[in-house]
């Protein structure tokens, strides 16, 4: 088990490289005698960035993290990684959850990172691409809040003379029409077991993908 959850780990390490020189606190502390029987839920440092332990739609919290300049959705069944997030006071932020499916034999992961600077759209798409190693051409769309971008990518990952290990990414980039906020994200998955198949409906991860970039929600304070 602590080797799959590590291989996601470091698909994302690899990936997004190294920061210094950032701060590591925050204040979503809730405290409850009785806590729903879900991992997120029973993580104490995950538990510390939901807003609440109900559910805002079917096996998802909502979290708000630590720069609060936006909410999103994360899995009931995903843990926060405490090594992984770090922030520059209200202007920069990087996240990492995972979690697995036992059932489909599949391991999944969102890294995100967030920007409030006058250029977020060209400097934030620019770090998206560089930390994702995505070559291609973004796809564009839009609703009346947010400007969207998509990639998708192939990868593989794994140690000089062993089985690599192919990984799939989908590609999101969110700026808000409002504000200079922009958050790029990166969700992974790929076979927990690589030696043995994997069941992934290519359809509904990526259906579930949409429906992480669209929860996103900018805060309109500044």
């Amino acid at each position: 088990m602590k080797r799959l959850q590590m291989t996601i780990l470091i698909v994302l390490a690899i990936l997004m490289g190294g920061c210094t020189g950032m701060e590591k606190s925050g204040d979503n502390e809730e405290t409850t005698t009785e806590l729903p029987d879900t991992i997120a839920a029973q993580d104490e440092y995950t538990r510390s960035f939901l807003i609440s332990t109900d559910e805002v739609a079917d096996g998802h919290y909502a979290f708000k993290p630590w720069t609060e300049a936006y909410t999103m959705w994360i899995p009931t069944d995903a843990t926060l990684d405490s090594v992984f997030y770090e922030k520059r006071e209200k202007h920069w932020e990087r996240f990492l959850y995972a979690w697995l499916d036992n059932e489909e034999n599949l391991s999944y992961g969102v890294y995100g990172q967030f920007e409030d600077r006058p250029d977020s759209e060209e400097m934030g798409l620019e770090h998206l691409s560089d930390f994702s190693k995505f070559e291609g051409e973004y796809s564009k769309s839009e609703d009346e809040n947010n400007i969207y971008y998509f990639g998708k990518r192939t990868s593989e990952v794994g140690e000089e003379g062993e089985e690599k290990i192919p990984v799939y990414s989908h590609i999101g980039f969110i700026k808000d029409k409002n504000s200079d906020k922009a958050l790029g994200i990166l969700f992974n998955h790929h076979c927990s077991d690589w030696t043995t198949n994997c069941n992934a409906d290519t359809k509904s991860i990526e259906e579930h993908f949409w429906e992480l970039v669209k929860s996103v929600k900018f805060e309109d304070k500044s």
